[in-house]
């Protein structure tokens, strides 16, 4: 798999390992190497979120995190054929990227203005996730044996829209963002308040990146499902169950 990375691509990420700042390959003149930021700090990438490189650069390499031994910065390199590459130089080696890397591969192709894989989550689990997490936060600070009500739950979905006392959280709004373009729309007009994100930041992610670095905010579903079973009593663990917005599609 390696043999598809360029020769040029997998030396940009060497080099930009050892002088520890990012790089970009000028297409003209062709070869040429120009720093990207002034930042030398790897854990300092997310300075790429709203940039964006020129026609001129056809590839960049960030450095991103250290090794253990401390040896030098380890370092993602991409390209317009959305190619990537991560070099290591505790061990001097080239590798594909992994799942943790991620976020700052999405980045670097965005620095360049090349679209990223399409997400694997969907938007109705981003706003579950949101509203577990607000649950999950309520209750560790509320006293021990008295969980919050499930009137003061449910007013913690991001889209509910009205609900009797005793029943489900019902958040028709869910249905309006179905997709991700359409949420990331929504972002752009400022309509959904609980997303973290300016207009302009959304503007500057795709739908891939966007889901990923969202998702990302936020703990595993299933482990805070599990934290919740704890805190809630059973009938209201059910009622928060059954008004995922993933359960009622």
């Amino acid at each position: 798999m390696m043999r598809s990375v360029s020769h040029s691509l997998a030396a940009l990420a060497r080099t930009a390992s050892a002088l520890q700042r990012p790089l970009g390959r000028l297409s003209f003149p062709s070869g040429h190497l120009c720093p990207l930021d002034s930042l030398s700090r790897p854990n300092q990438w997310r300075w790429m979120h709203g940039a964006r490189c020129g026609p001129s650069i056809d590839e960049v390499a960030v450095p991103y995190g250290w090794c253990i031994d401390g040896e030098g910065p380890i370092t993602v390199a991409v390209n317009r054929c959305a190619h990537a590459v991560v070099f290591e130089p505790c061990r001097d080696a080239l590798r594909l990227p992994a799942n943790v890397e991620a976020l700052v591969v999405d980045a670097a192709l965005r620095l360049l203005g090349v679209s990223t894989p399409p997400p694997n989550e969907t938007p109705s689990e981003l706003i579950d996730a949101f509203w577990l997490d607000q649950l999950l936060g309520l209750c560790m600070i509320s006293p021990l044996g008295e969980p919050p009500s499930w009137p003061i739950l449910a007013a913690l979905h991001p889209c509910t829209t009205g609900f009797p006392v005793s029943g489900l959280v019902r958040h028709e709004q869910a249905s309006a963002m179905s997709t991700w373009e359409q949420l990331r729309t929504d972002v752009m007009n400022s309509r959904v308040p609980w997303v973290p994100l300016t207009p302009t930041l959304a503007a500057w992610f795709d739908e891939g990146s966007l889901a990923r670095w969202l998702h990302a905010g936020f703990p595993d579903t299933e482990t805070m499902l599990n934290e919740l079973a704890e805190l809630l009593p059973p009938v209201d663990f059910e009622r928060v169950l059954a008004s995922l917005t993933s359960s009622q599609r």
